[in-house]
């Protein structure tokens, strides 16, 4: 239902043409009729079937890769079993003890033990840590130049 402000009669009354008799109007004898848009010569892709293609287009493969993304977090997740490290999405790390369909308890401390959503966890990988020898080495190059 179209708001009465916007129905489209009020909006070409805005492109009214001065009429022929006012004195110092040339009149446009090629002009198109009020209502008639020409034609783009019978394209089978006019204008709005190209847009409706391209979003497609563009649409599609982002579909594709949420889904593919989701499907590797549920394999993930169901390869998880008791003991193993955990981060939540919230940046909680620790040890799984108990996980359902639903909810997950994860131990941070050995006093504390959390409850959690169970599709915001996912299987802690700990990034490697340069040997201290390479590390005094980058830290040393910067100093020698």
């Amino acid at each position: 239902m179209s708001s009465p402000l916007l129905r489209s009669e009020l909006l070409l009354a805005q492109n009214v043409q001065p009429k022929a008799t006012t004195p110092g109007v040339a009149t446009d004898s090629t002009a198109v009729p009020t209502g008639v848009t020409p034609s783009a010569g019978g394209s089978p892709f006019s204008g709005g079937m190209l847009q409706m293609v391209l979003m497609l287009a563009i649409f599609v493969p982002f579909l594709f890769l949420m889904t593919r993304r989701q499907r590797k977090e549920q394999q993930a997740r169901a390869s998880l079993k008791k003991g193993d490290r955990v981060t939540t999405t919230g940046g909680l790390i620790g040890e799984l003890v108990e996980i359902d369909e639903r909810v997950a308890k994860i131990k941070i401390t050995p006093t504390v033990t959390v409850q959690c959503v169970a599709n915001t966890v996912t299987p802690y990988a700990e990034a490697e840590k340069a040997p201290a020898k390479d590390l005094k080495e980058a830290k040393a190059a910067p100093e020698k130049k």
